[in-house]
């Protein structure tokens, strides 16, 4: 996730990727919901962020790692203890993880899920809503809580250059976030023109094939040495 205005890299997303000796590459869309349905997503959750976490260790301090948050993981009533006790034991910073939640999370435990992300916001952890627009939108979610940034779906950015509602709805999440403090992070960013226009548009973040595809934990040092390599 790159800073428009610096071009540096501000922080790195974690996607959850399986590969079986026998079937190959398997879509996260398919074991996460199949995890979810048999009751594991609290221990796959939490695997995959002790190993986000363990990987930040290694990077520049100013580095934040983003992980998405199942809303599944809201009804156990232990998320909150599960992500101080990873932190606690990889050493991360509080104020390093970046937790990503859907609009869909609001739908049938609202008020429980709220109570969970103030007490981890409470702890120095960053909240964001990841891909505004698609869901059950409501502004109203913006009056219950006070989110660090709201990340604008794909499918607007895509058509942002030749659509005018698309150009009316980033202008109006740009300006919406800019009266409550709250980032802005533009998804599927992936040529320079969408880069410039949303720069102007007041994006604050850009996310993107256009900065770079996933890539092994190993790689992503050389963002580090060489920050401009894809910005």
């Amino acid at each position: 996730i790159l800073h428009a205005d610096t071009r540096k890299i501000t922080s790195v997303e974690a996607l959850a990727r399986w590969t079986d000796p026998t079937l190959g590459p398997i879509s996260p869309e398919l074991f996460i919901s199949i995890a979810e349905d048999a009751g594991l997503i609290d221990r796959l959750g939490q695997q995959v962020l002790r190993k986000a976490c363990l990987a930040a260790c290694r990077w520049p301090e100013d580095i934040r790692i983003a992980v998405n948050l199942s809303p599944r993981q809201f009804y156990s009533k232990n998320l909150v203890e599960d992500i101080l006790e990873v932190l606690a034991e990889t050493g991360l910073a509080h104020n390093r993880l970046h937790l990503e939640v859907t609009e869909n999370l609001m739908i049938s435990n609202a008020e429980e899920a709220l109570e969970q992300l103030r007490a981890l916001q409470d702890h120095g952890i960053q909240i964001s809503i990841d891909d505004f627009g698609i869901g059950y939108s409501s502004l109203s979610y913006f009056q219950k809580f006070s989110f660090n940034k709201v990340k604008i779906d794909r499918s607007f950015i895509a058509e942002l250059e030749h659509s005018r509602a698309a150009m009316a709805i980033v202008t109006a999440v740009v300006g919406l976030a800019d009266q409550l403090s709250m980032a802005v992070v533009a998804e599927g960013v992936e040529t320079a023109s969408q880069r410039d226009l949303l720069h102007r548009l007041g994006c604050s973040h850009l996310q993107g094939y256009l900065i770079s595809p996933p890539v092994d934990g190993d790689e992503i040092s050389r963002f580090w040495e060489n920050p401009l390599v894809a910005a």
